[in-house]
């Protein structure tokens, strides 16, 4: 994914639930996941943002994003960067732990405390 899939995707998916799930829908995961992971900070903080704006909008759409990895995608993309550019990921973590005590544990495991 380039710079502006995933600024585009998360620009879609900040308005609404059904938004967020129909960028879902098209299967971004896991490759958005490996996007934190690209050399270039502008594309990992545009994917965190895009899975941020996923994670806040349901307990569904942040149970997706665990199923797929996405606590220790966004703890390593944490750990791996910095500045700024760790912001979204942390704010993700902190959606996805907003709902649910399992999600929550599952951060932890993941050492994203």
């Amino acid at each position: 994914m380039k710079r502006h899939v995933c600024n585009s995707l998360a620009q879609i998916s900040k308005h609404t639930v059904e938004l967020s799930e129909k960028v879902v829908s098209h299967n971004i995961f896991p490759q958005i996941l490996n996007c934190l992971k690209n050399k270039d900070s502008i594309v990992k903080k545009n994917a965190a943002t895009c899975i941020r704006e996923i994670s806040r909008q349901s307990r569904e759409l942040s149970l997706l994003i665990s199923h797929s990895g996405g606590e220790a995608a966004i703890v390593d993309f944490i750990s791996s960067t910095k500045g700024q550019v760790r912001l979204p990921g942390i704010l993700t973590l902190g959606y996805m732990a907003k709902y649910d005590e399992h999600l929550a544990m599952r951060i932890i495991l993941a050492k994203g405390i």
